[in-house]
């Protein structure tokens, strides 16, 4: 398997706050990766690390061949290879649907027009939104919005998609929706990282999972290994108050 993103020793702190400690952590091309964890543990802050949009105190982490602690390291050049879907979809309100997913392709990657445009509809095909192109971010509904930040994210054609609890946001009736392309994406084989409280999508459609505690990484198993005999007290009594 080959490494795509790598923590070596990391550690993140916010003043005396320790965030991050210690973290040793491979995730290889291909992977489906669920973290889990609760609330204030540090999950947030892990992913966002992996695009530079936080940045770490001491440690290496590689990601995609670049070293993020250097500070020769262009970020832009990570961020051509790793998309991101926020919790709120940070979509541009003054765009169209097809203007969002057009954007960055156009600027970063200078793709033609024509290509442009067709990429775009074949990935609002994709998630089933290709009758919104026209229309602006404040006629969808949030799951409507949360699947065009996903279509704009796959636009770029990235090697990983960092996803920040993508349907926490979410009307429960719209989350459904927005998993269901999910699964797309990780049947595509791009390499995935996902936040989530979504412990059925953990279960079924990761192939690892990363149970998150107090700013370490306390348990990394197979899914159904982890669910059916977690290994720690913590991750024990964590499945005990969110499965029932």
């Amino acid at each position: 398997m080959t490494p795509i993103i790598e923590f070596q020793h990391v550690d993140k702190y916010y003043g005396k706050l320790h965030a991050l400690k210690d973290i040793n952590l491979t995730i290889n091309e291909g992977e489906v990766v669920s973290i889990i964890g609760p609330s204030g543990s540090g999950k947030s802050t892990l992913i966002r690390t992996m695009n530079g949009l936080e940045s770490i105190n001491s440690g290496r982490l590689i990601v995609n061949g670049y070293d993020l602690a250097d500070n020769k390291t262009n970020i832009n050049k990570i961020r051509k290879n790793v998309g991101m879907v926020f919790q709120h979809f940070n979509l541009y309100e003054n765009y169209t649907v097809l203007g969002n997913i057009k954007l960055a392709p156009r600027v970063v990657l200078h793709r033609s027009e024509e290509e442009n445009e067709a990429i775009a509809m074949d990935l609002l095909k994709k998630v089933g939104l290709e009758n919104k192109a026209h229309m602006y971010p404040r006629n969808l509904s949030g799951g409507q919005q949360q699947r065009v930040a996903i279509a704009r994210s796959l636009a770029m054609k990235p090697k990983v998609i960092l996803f920040d609890e993508p349907t926490s946001a979410l009307d429960p009736e719209m989350i459904q929706d927005v998993l269901d392309v999910m699964k797309l994406v990780a049947e595509e084989g791009i390499t995935m990282v996902v936040v989530t409280h979504e412990m059925g999508f953990a279960r079924e459609v990761g192939n690892r999972l990363i149970f998150f505690e107090q700013g370490r990484v306390l348990e990394d198993r197979k899914p159904d290994e982890f669910f059916d005999n977690p290994e720690t007290d913590r991750a024990k009594e964590f499945l005990s108050k969110i499965i029932h």
